[in-house]
């Protein structure tokens, strides 16, 4: 007989649900950290790429009649880091939205089947997957009636908040369109006007938790500025991807233009329209060209009159995208906002420095001067300025490719991986749940 809080089980925590819609890359390492150490029960979500599956093979002839690539979005959702066996899906609400993804032009409607998509996950794994579990590990915004549940049957809550606190991020980029009123599309004020009840529920989530897990330093200040309890809280930074091994010597020469490279959603948030006006200032012409690769989330109001030094691309496979960090001379990533930002300790991993803010978690990886540079968020003198320096010292740049892979070398996934369940049984200890 064991106590979990005030409950008596004849079972020991053996047993960790993990739960997220989707198996992106940082989901997979917590289910691979959990699955090494032999807690993982099962992970739990809604869209999985399984090549032996008939309806999906079906769905995937079906969707190249109108010419709808579904095969490169399974290919997102492949589950690499564990057993497929350990994978229960309930797909059909994620279907659903990447279909209206597909026709609706504003985005409010996919907004809206995104929250009925997500709330039905969540009820469903209310339901159906916490039976043999004594933990589940949920995620923000998918895991309210989880929670409720869980405490109703006395299972442990962990909850992880990839980004810093709702109200936090929805006023930071509201401030944002008295400057540039332009991005005040329709969506925006749709989504304000929710903010309030989204904002509550992510909080009902932080109240029944047990533990919460962070990414950086900053995700978790995020919510202690919002006057949450972040006792409870222990930071895990994500880790970088096994480091480049060969001819780490990437970029281009001093004959050559330098190569700017932005990856990721070219977005308000990430800083895109900040850029678009540092570069204008900076006005290089053949002496620098910036790459962008990733969804376009800017008006078309400020793409209008870019330079023909810029190339804007679509999304690349993430084996692509690495290869062009290692081409690339430096990583331009002028986030506003971003618990973390993958797309610094991808660089790093292929010997690229980064020039960032001081709004992303991964600053706590990049020493100034060193492996990268770090600038205010929402400054365009400033960002102009890093790029000048970038151009003026080509030499010193290239000298910085060896400190990133160092600094990616010393914080792998594997190293997250153990600090994780270090965490999280610590976190449950100090909540008064007995391991």
């Amino acid at each position: 007989m064991q106590l979990i809080g005030n409950i008596s089980i004849k079972r020991p925590i053996s047993a960790i649900a993990l739960a997220h819609p989707a198996p992106t890359p940082f989901v997979q390492q917590v289910g691979r950290a959990l699955f090494e150490a032999g807690l993982l029960s099962q992970f739990a979500t809604t869209l999985v790429n399984r090549p032996d599956a008939v309806w999906l093979n079906a769905l995937n002839s079906l969707s190249a009649l109108v010419k709808f690539d579904l095969a490169k979005q399974l290919s997102r959702r492949s589950v690499t880091e564990f057993p497929l066996s350990q994978v229960r899906d309930n797909p059909l609400p994620e279907v659903i939205r990447i279909l209206v993804g597909r026709v609706d032009k504003d985005q409010r409607l996919t907004d809206v089947v995104f929250h009925w998509g997500t709330g039905a996950y969540d009820r469903w794994v209310a339901r159906q997957v916490l039976a043999d579990a004594q933990v589940v590990y949920g995620y923000e915004y998918a895991c309210l009636a989880t929670f409720q549940a869980a405490k109703k049957q006395g299972i442990a809550c962990i909850y992880d908040v990839p980004s810093p606190e709702h109200d936090f991020v929805e006023n930071l980029l509201h401030e944002e369109l008295k400057v540039f009123p332009e991005l005040n599309t329709p969506y925006r004020r749709y989504v304000r006007d929710r903010q309030t009840q989204r904002t509550q529920h992510r909080r009902q989530e932080w109240q029944l938790a047990d533990v919460v897990i962070a990414n950086s330093e900053f995700t978790k200040a995020s919510y202690a500025g919002a006057g949450l309890d972040v006792e409870k809280v222990r930071v895990v930074p994500y880790g970088a991807p096994p480091v480049c091994t060969e001819g780490f010597q990437g970029g281009s020469s001093e004959r050559e233009p330098c190569r700017f490279l932005w990856a990721g959603t070219f977005s308000i948030r990430k800083g895109a329209h900040y850029l678009l006006q540092a570069w204008k200032q900076l006005q290089p012409h053949s002496s620098a060209r910036l790459n962008v690769y990733g969804a376009m989330g800017l008006p078309a109001s400020l793409l209008k009159d870019v330079p023909d030094s810029v190339q804007v691309s679509g999304t690349v496979p993430r084996s692509e995208l690495y290869k062009l960090y290692h081409q690339a001379d430096v990583l331009v990533f002028p986030t506003l906002c971003d618990g973390f930002g993958m797309v610094v300790t991808e660089a790093f991993a292929q010997g690229l420095p980064v020039i960032t803010t001081d709004r992303a978690g991964a600053a706590d990886l990049v020493r100034h001067g060193d492996n990268g540079l770090i600038i205010p968020a929402g400054d365009a003198d400033a960002l102009a300025d890093a790029l000048v320096w970038c151009l003026s010292h080509r030499q010193e740049l290239k000298a910085m490719r060896q400190a990133a892979l160092e600094t990616a070398a010393k914080w792998q996934w594997s190293d997250y991986r153990q600090a994780l369940i270090e965490n999280l049984l610590d976190g449950l200890k100090a909540a008064g749940y007995c391991l």
